[in-house]
């Protein structure tokens, strides 16, 4: 059955609109009534135009929103159920839902709940009938696409589509804020905006953005509150945010020259763009205006510190805390420039003083730390850390400056600090264990970095890291071990090269190799023998190391032995042709020599011990044409007519030169009573090349006499 996908129309929400015959709303009046104007006429894209410009003249203004609503919905419907263009009705379902649910207030929102739910299932079986991908992802990259082609309020919409993701929420809620702005609604913007920024609190561009709609909705301390965060955290490589706050201010402060926060705010801006004289100017005006803000002379010598003027700074500082003697900040900076001007036990009293004022500020602990970094010896540090920072888990600040060493490559000291902080820790942290075992390893004393890890194995049984360390640095030690070989090996110290790969263990396949090959370049073959067979024990089917053992068994003449080994390195890899050539040749070797002595056995007369040595070698190589004649002369010999007649005939078939056998044949067929076939063999060796000899005359004159039986 065919599926219907026609699109029920949609009920128009029907308002009574109440208009204001005022002149201030004279170009609003006069969109609305052509919107109005051209729905009546389903004229519906002019309709959605009037609508939209009455909309940017009074955002607010429900009339403009429910007719904009209508002409989407009627244009979508259309769209639907006439042109069967659902991807279009899509965009326009999504702009009625975004001016339904998201545009307005929530009270109409709540109003709406029936045309939203009506309107969102139209919008489904249109994205069910184009097969939209419905994740958020899709949705994400959709709305851009929306918003790039100017269709903003379906953007909108599907931004809001997007939220299921947590990634895409940040720039989600900021899209919709930029698309609520554009459209003249800037409360809905703030709103959005301030989403937007509690997702991702630290993005300094997304909250200049919200300040500065704060400040557009007159919302002006939030807006202060907001500029203020940007400008204390924006540092000067912002150039753009420091730009825009400059601007921004400046215009404030035009606005307002009586308002020193203002101007010292302007100072600050100055200061982060390196503008110090007139940073200077600023801060000394907010001074004139407000003799009592300290925080004023705070900056005025923040300023100083940051253009290395530390004495002057100083005495800014000491004259804010004639005043406030407990001043955090001023203690703090003061502190810092006694630091920079070397005196550090100065400095250091002063970082104590704001510890003890502010027990957990985690930068003073560190300034602190680092100054002792400077003027102490890895012992007194320690000793220093663990007086007066016993409550501040002195281990972890040991450990840390371990690593920072060990980062340095001051292996020594990061090895001291590895081992202090383990032991004021107890030993309960296996992070600790891993870096001192790897900074052992970096001095190349591989053994007690394993000794180290070894140590807490079984404390530490699930940890990973442990167990993959403690084989890294096995790894390390072997690779350590064979370069050491190799070195040894390439400078011709062949005994030291096979200690040296002796020591590595567990033993492997190339240290057995690195072995067999040092024996190899003594020239001592049976201990290469013994060590390549080690290595093969090691690697059971590797080709090329069964072949060594097969070459060197061959120097040897142990080719019994040569054979074993060759054979393995073929069948280990049929494609070792060194191997299978060697093979070859000694093989053939033994048939040669296997030949001979049949040959020697047969001219001695000793045909029984010939036999057994002809049938071995055709054996082993069944086409020997030479083996094939002796054992066919020797059941000649016996009167095995048959068996001779049957292995001279392969003899000269392999072999044309033995022409003897075309005689030998016609006489073992002439004592069987066959003289036909006798007579074409007889035949056969009289018409030959061979010589003219008493046998030669015999067939010519035999074959005249079986010549009756030719037919």
């Amino acid at each position: 059955m065919k599926k219907n996908r026609s699109l029920s129309a949609i009920t128009t929400i029907s308002i009574a609109f109440c208009l204001i015959g005022n002149c201030a709303l004279a170009d609003f009046r006069e969109h609305f009534d052509m919107g109005q104007s051209y729905l009546s006429q389903y004229q519906y894209s002019g309709a959605i135009s009037e609508f939209k410009s009455a909309l940017r003249i009074n955002y607010m203004d429900t009339s403009a929103r429910i007719g904009l609503i209508n002409s989407f919905l009627a244009r979508g419907t259309e769209y639907a159920n006439k042109d069967r263009n659902y991807a279009k009705a899509a965009d326009d379902f999504r702009s009625a839902l975004f001016y339904l649910m998201y545009y307005p207030n929530a009270n109409a929102v709540q109003n709406s709940s029936q045309a939203i739910s009506q309107v969102t299932n139209n919008l489904e079986r249109c994205l069910e009938a184009t097969n939209f991908d419905q994740s958020s992802r899709n949705r994400f990259n959709n709305a851009k696409k929306l918003r790039a082609e100017g269709n903003f309020a379906a953007a909108g919409y599907e931004f809001q589509q997007a939220l299921g993701d947590k990634s895409l929420q940040k720039d989600s809620f900021e899209q919709v804020g930029d698309i609520m702005k554009l459209l003249g609604n800037l409360p809905k913007a703030e709103d959005y905006y301030k989403k937007a920024v509690a997702v991702e609190p630290g993005d300094l561009n997304l909250r200049l953005t919200y300040a500065k709609i704060l400040d557009s909705n007159n919302n002006t301390d939030e807006a202060d509150k907001q500029y203020s965060y940007v400008l204390e955290r924006a540092n000067t490589d912002n150039k753009e945010i420091l730009y825009i706050l400059e601007r921004t201010f400046q215009k404030k402060f035009e606005a307002s020259p009586s308002n020193s926060n203002l101007a010292a705010n302007m100072g600050a801006i100055m200061q982060k763009q390196g503008k110090f004289d007139q940073a200077l100017q600023y801060y000394m005006k907010s001074e004139s205006l407000d003799p009592s803000n300290i925080n004023t002379r705070i900056n005025i010598g923040t300023l100083y510190q940051q253009k290395e003027d530390y004495r002057t700074a100083i005495k800014m500082y000491e004259s804010v805390l004639i005043v406030e003697p407990n001043n955090i900040n001023a203690n703090l900076y003061r502190a810092q420039c006694y630091e920079k001007i070397g005196e550090t036990k100065t400095a250091q009293d002063g970082y104590k003083k704001v510890l003890a004022m502010d027990p957990d500020n985690n930068y003073i602990k560190s300034q602190m730390v680092e100054n002792v970094k400077k003027t102490s010896t890895p012992q007194q540090f320690v000793e220093y850390v663990t007086l007066n920072f016993a409550n501040s888990n002195p281990s972890l600040i040991i450990y840390d400056y371990a690593i920072e060493l060990h980062k340095d490559n001051k292996l020594n000291d990061s090895i001291y600090m590895y081992n202090e902080a383990i032991r004021i820790n107890g030993g309960k942290t296996p992070e600790m264990y891993v870096n001192l075992a790897l900074a052992q390893a970096q001095k190349n004393d591989y053994n007690s970095a394993l000794a180290t890890l070894q140590s807490v194995q079984s404390k530490f049984s699930n940890d990973k890291t442990i167990s993959s360390t403690l084989k890294n640095i096995q790894q390390m030690k072997t690779d350590s071990q064979l370069a050491q070989a190799s070195e040894f090996y390439n400078a011709k110290d062949y005994k030291n090269a096979i200690n040296a790969y002796l020591s590595v263990t567990p033993a492997t396949a190339d240290t057995m190799l690195g072995v067999a090959t040092s024996y190899q370049e003594l020239g001592e073959t049976k201990n290469a023998i013994e060590y390549y067979k080690k290595a093969l024990e090691l690697k059971p089917i590797d080709s090329d190391i069964a072949y060594y053992i097969g070459a060197l068994y061959g120097e040897l003449e142990d080719y019994d032995n040569a054979k074993i080994y060759l054979t393995k390195a073929v069948t280990f890899n049929k494609n070792n042709k060194q191997a299978a050539q060697y093979l070859s040749s000694i093989e053939e070797s033994d048939r040669a020599n296997l030949l001979n002595d049949a040959i020697v056995l047969y001219d001695g007369n000793k045909i029984d011990e010939s036999l057994v040595k002809f049938n071995q070698v055709l054996a082993k190589d069944p086409q020997n044409a030479y083996a094939l004649y002796y054992r066919g002369m020797i059941y000649d010999s016996k009167e095995k007519r048959n068996e001779a007649i049957s292995d001279l005939k392969k003899a000269y078939e392999l072999n044309k030169d033995f022409t003897i056998c075309n005689y030998m044949i016609a006489s073992d067929y002439d004592a069987l009573g066959k003289y036909k076939d006798a007579y074409n063999y007889y035949s056969a060796y009289a018409n030959s090349n061979a010589e003219d000899d008493e046998y030669k005359q015999y067939a010519k004159a035999r074959s005249e006499e079986l010549k009756q039986y030719a037919k």
